[in-house]
């Protein structure tokens, strides 16, 4: 390397460098997309956004108020353990007086709602920055299908204060442990040497860019095209990626005897898998930076099949979501994704049951 610098002559030093300064103006002419949020949407997305509203996605998180709070806090008690836990309300907040650290019986506030079916878990706010999850969850189900109850989440298990599971350590830390997939651009921002969190998100739920990715990009294109204008934008119409499937594929029934449709043509993308996958998984983060479009498995490492997480016939056993056994199954094989079955923005199934 040092040989070669010397023989390099100041003219093609001069080139070289001039080179390397237009690479970089070319990196920084590309626009970084950043988070514009749902309301940028729904101009163009109406109908989309109409859908989207009350969806499981839509429900992911919230503050906690009357609107959101599904729990009975009338003064209710539940009783486990020779434990009596009371939710109570106190100048329109809400409160649970509880089992805390060391045993201590306490008043904690419930800052946040997280989840809404069939169960509403609430969340408890610690110094550093942490949250957690409350073990005291609602059942949300109707009466008539044994709803609307309150239930610990380890059943008639007991956790002692002690216990690693305890819900006030770090194994029932939001931040920790489920915070990535109930907010739409999620940072943890952990300080190691501090000892403290400095969680932030865009939007509180699963909002239009947990799926499509930052969309200012997008945005500046659209706003270009009503003035009749175009534009450079980075990406398909400035979009962070394309959900949308090209290959031209349906479904078509070409064998009668078979009873089943196939694919027009084999599915040339994994891109609407994945982009689900980053959340309907069970997996480990190996970088907490993801970028969309890239692939899961850069950020991610799906766990295998194993015991205690699938039955031996690939179907799910306990907390693994649905990636890992839909990658089994012959509807993955034979090129189904997951919007063949649910409507993407609403999250409900097209048909019910076997359909």
């Amino acid at each position: 390397v040092l040989l070669s610098a010397l023989l390099i002559s100041p003219c093609c030093k001069k080139s070289v460098d001039q080179a390397a300064s237009e690479r970089s103006d070319a990196r920084a002419a590309v626009v970084q997309p950043e988070h514009v949020g749902r309301q940028a949407c729904i101009e163009c997305h109406r109908n989309q956004y109409d859908l989207f509203v009350g969806s499981d996605h839509d429900l992911a998180m919230d503050e906690a108020t009357e609107s959101t709070v599904l729990g009975d806090f009338e003064d209710a008690t539940f009783t486990q353990h020779a434990v009596t836990s009371r939710f109570f309300t106190r100048e329109g907040r809400f409160f649970v007086n509880t089992e805390g650290p060391g045993g201590e019986m306490r008043d904690f506030e419930v800052k946040y709602v997280f989840g809404v079916r069939p169960l509403q878990q609430y969340l408890i706010e610690f110094p550093g920055g942490a949250f957690q999850c409350l073990p005291l969850c609602w059942d949300t189900r109707p009466t008539e299908e044994g709803g609307q109850r309150w239930f610990h989440i380890y059943d008639q298990e007991r956790i002692a204060p002690d216990d690693i599971l305890f819900w006030t350590r770090i194994t029932q830390r939001w931040n920790y442990m489920c915070a990535e997939c109930h907010s739409t651009r999620l940072r943890k921002d952990y300080d190691r040497f501090k000892a403290r969190y400095d969680t932030t998100w865009s939007e509180i739920d699963v909002s239009c860019e947990a799926c499509h990715g930052p969309g200012s990009e997008h945005v500046r294109w659209a706003e270009a095209a009503d003035r009749g204008q175009r534009i450079e934008t980075s990406g398909y119409l400035g979009l962070a990626l394309r959900l949308k499937e090209v290959d031209g594929g349906t479904w078509v029934f070409r064998d009668t005897e078979k009873g089943t449709a196939e694919r027009s043509v084999p599915r040339q993308a994994q891109t609407v898998v994945e982009t689900c996958a980053r959340c309907h998984a069970r997996r480990t983060n190996i970088h907490q930076e993801y970028v969309h479009g890239r692939s899961f498995m850069d950020t991610h490492w799906p766990s295998v099949l194993e015991e205690q997480l699938y039955y031996p016939d690939g179907q799910i056993y306990e907390e693994v979501y649905v990636y890992g056994s839909f990658l089994q199954s012959k509807m993955y094989m034979a090129g189904v994704s997951c919007r063949d079955c649910h409507e993407p923005h609403s999250g409900r199934v097209f048909a019910q049951g076997n359909a």
